[in-house]
């Protein structure tokens, strides 16, 4: 089961190109759905009535013979699509698919009766087709023309079949009959407006839900962006921090050498100053004193300079 639907899926893909979801990807995808269904309810018809089917070619009615024929037609639509030749396919379905079940059967076999009720309902069913096919949007030129056409045929239908009824079997109360009109023309509006409504209704819900994806893939990438420009700054921080650790231990490291000279000169003379009496001796230990204590404080304010400097350097990093 879950091949089958797999196989549909890559089918009903054939001729859209995965990058372009717009209108007329969607129509192409409708019309691989159309030329699917189609062939499916044409083998079952011919199965329901294939005691019709068993009977000589020779004495087949028109509308008979023509269903393989549009069988082969949807496959032939699939294969262009599936080379990309998607508005000729589309183009010759919409063409050829009433010209063979509608209007050359009821010229060929002088407009049978139950055509009162097959060619109005295919009239209708062919402007649905249209409006799954091509797109209102992208293609206004062949939507228009097709649509043109198909209303033509729905309000010409009653004077075609009186037209071409030439054994006179089709009881002319019915055809003169204008509600036997009014009807057609009110189906074909109610269904073709319904349906034009819905596909309005699809397609602008897939636009917003496009347009929302890609605000999300664009804020995805701003996010991306920004999260890209922390981890380098975070980088560039922690590099800068260790290489301020690093300048702050051999600072350290070396100032507490140049410390330790004055220290210990200004330690030995207060030790050297208690054990002294002599005036002379105690002026010149004072001086020596203060030529050390000036050499620390020199050194204490080279220290506080280098450290200053550090620090405000990775501020301005």
């Amino acid at each position: 089961m879950k091949n089958a639907s797999a196989w549909l899926r890559v089918i009903s893909r054939f001729g859209v190109i995965s990058e372009n979801e717009d209108d007329i990807s969607r129509r192409i995808s409708f019309s691989n759905v159309i030329f699917i269904s189609l062939p499916i309810v044409y083998v079952i018809f011919m199965i329901i009535d294939i005691e019709s089917y068993l009977i000589p070619i020779s004495q087949l009615r028109f509308d008979q013979f023509v269903v393989p024929i549009v069988i082969l037609i949807c496959f032939c639509g699939l294969y262009l699509n599936r080379k990309g030749i998607t508005t000729l396919s589309r183009v010759v379905f919409t063409i050829v698919w009433p010209l063979l079940l509608h209007l050359i059967p009821i010229k060929l076999l002088f407009a049978p009766s139950d055509y009162m009720l097959a060619y109005p309902f295919g009239i209708v069913f062919h402007g649905l087709l249209i409006q799954l096919m091509f797109s209102f949007k992208q293609e206004k030129m062949l939507f228009s023309l097709f649509m043109i056409l198909n209303a033509v045929g729905m309000i010409t239908f009653p004077a075609l079949l009186v037209y071409f009824d030439a054994d006179n079997d089709i009881p002319q109360t019915i055809v003169n009959y204008r509600y036997y009109f009014f009807d057609g023309i009110l189906y074909w509006l109610l269904f073709n407006l319904v349906i034009f409504y819905i596909m309005h209704i699809i397609e602008s819900n897939i636009q917003r839900i496009n347009d929302a994806k890609l605000l999300i893939e664009s804020q995805k990438e701003e996010l991306d962006s920004i999260n890209q420009n922390l981890e380098m700054l975070i980088d560039q921080r922690t590099k800068s921090l260790m290489e301020q650790n690093d300048k702050l231990q051999k600072h350290a490291f070396f100032n507490a050498h140049l410390l330790r000279g004055p220290f210990c000169r200004i330690k030995g003379l207060v030790n050297l100053q208690e054990l002294s009496t002599e005036k002379e001796d105690q002026e010149v230990i004072k001086a020596k004193l203060e030529e050390s204590l000036n050499e620390l404080d020199s050194r204490l304010q080279e220290i506080q300079i280098t450290v200053e400097t550090i620090t405000f350097d990775k501020g301005l990093e």
